[in-house]
């Protein structure tokens, strides 16, 4: 299996002019990280909910309406391409380091694709290895009526795509993305007017953003049984917990199935 077994050809594009809203109705329609952005019909660059989210919120922002933002202030250029002879483990790596959610794929000057981050899973489907050695364990977790702002610092600032949340007694009951914040501050900042947001912005909680009813998983489990579910369930990444009690033990996503791959692929797979 090579990274051409997993390249997205017809992604999902906006020219880089077009409304910042589009992009986000596109990725909520497709369920996917990322979109194309392309100039002129030349695909140039990527758009991703931490792009926007690393923005929105912030308070040079707040005066302005989500109506009157563009592609063009928030996308990502290519930070870097992949050939279609790449290896595995080179995309891993890359991703990695650029934080990136897709890369492109071309052939020469010719546009392939892109690689999505979630996609890489696929080489690791049939593994056997138990996920208890890959699992992240230094993981924040945030409860229902912590604030959205809150939970967007922790996403950006510890580079994360997801974070459990709890109640009071510390049982998980589900988590909350980039997704799901960036739609909620959007959401804020089209309907409370400018003066009233500095105040209001604080009461407004994980709870009414979060996603419920997230499965807990057993570290029993195999790598390729994760990676299956992820897929599958189109899932951010997966909870595990003891299996005494509901307590977080710790998650897995497709960062930590990337840094096992890079630790384990070799360069020319």
């Amino acid at each position: 299996m090579k990274l051409l077994d997993i390249l997205l050809k017809d992604v999902p594009t906006l020219n880089k002019n077009r409304p910042l809203l589009d992009a986000i109705e596109i990725l909520d329609k497709e369920n996917i990280d990322c979109i194309c952005v392309n100039d002129d019909g030349k695909p140039v660059g990527v758009l991703s909910y931490r792009d926007m989210l690393s923005k929105i919120g912030t308070q040079r922002l707040r005066a302005v309406a989500p109506e009157s933002l563009y592609i063009s202030g928030f996308m990502r250029p290519f930070p870097v391409a992949l050939s279609n002879d790449s290896s595995v483990r080179r995309a891993a790596k890359l991703m990695l380091e650029l934080s990136a959610p897709s890369l492109p794929v071309f052939y020469g000057d010719t546009f392939l694709g892109l690689v999505y981050k979630r996609e890489m899973l696929r080489f690791v489907k049939d593994s056997t290895l138990t996920v208890t050695s890959i699992v992240r364990r230094r993981v924040p977790i945030v409860k229902s009526h912590d604030r959205v702002i809150h939970a967007r610092k922790l996403l950006l600032d510890q580079n994360l795509s997801m974070i459990p949340v709890v109640n009071e007694d510390g049982r998980p009951v589900g988590i909350i993305t980039e997704r799901e914040v960036l739609k909620a501050l959007i959401e804020f900042h089209k309907y409370v007017p400018e003066k009233y947001q500095r105040a209001r912005i604080r009461q407004l909680t994980i709870s009414s953003s979060m996603v419920a009813n997230v499965p807990l998983l057993e570290e029993g489990v195999s790598l390729g049984e994760v990676s299956e579910k992820i897929l599958n369930e189109n899932l951010p990444g997966v909870i595990f917990s003891e299996p005494s009690q509901p307590k977080i033990m710790g998650i897995l996503t497709p960062d930590e199935v990337l840094d096992y791959i890079v630790r384990s692929f070799p360069e020319e797979q």
